[in-house]
């Protein structure tokens, strides 16, 4: 036993995973900043309205319109005491007049028929 290590089984080498080719991406990737940046040059080189006093180009200004105002309409109900007196511009309308509610009510004392 005590002649020497013990010799284990070799495993057999595995083949080396297959890995996807990053060529299309990074041409995507590289597309994209591409594109990203001319955006901001162009953004950052030519400000707004530059080309506004230039010879023979025609600028449209757009102007948003004010929106009309809004005019809440109050009425305002007011009862008049006995001797008072509406406004001269005052609408006076009368008041409606409730209808009188009948209310028959019959009972049945003791002693009563």
């Amino acid at each position: 036993m005590a002649d020497g290590p013990i010799a284990r089984p070799q495993r057999p080498a595995q083949p080396a995973k297959a890995r996807p080719d990053p060529a299309p991406m990074r041409l995507a990737f590289g597309l994209t900043g591409l594109a990203a940046a001319s955006a901001i040059i162009t953004a950052l080189a030519s400000p707004a309205g530059a080309d506004a006093g230039a010879v023979g180009s025609q600028a449209t200004l757009m102007v948003a319109a004010d929106p009309p105002p809004i005019v809440r309409h109050v009425l305002q109900y007011v009862q008049l005491q006995p001797g008072q007196v509406a406004p001269s511009q005052a609408v006076v309308r009368q008041a409606p007049v409730p209808k009188p509610r009948v209310v028959v009510v019959t009972t049945r004392q003791s002693g009563a028929p």
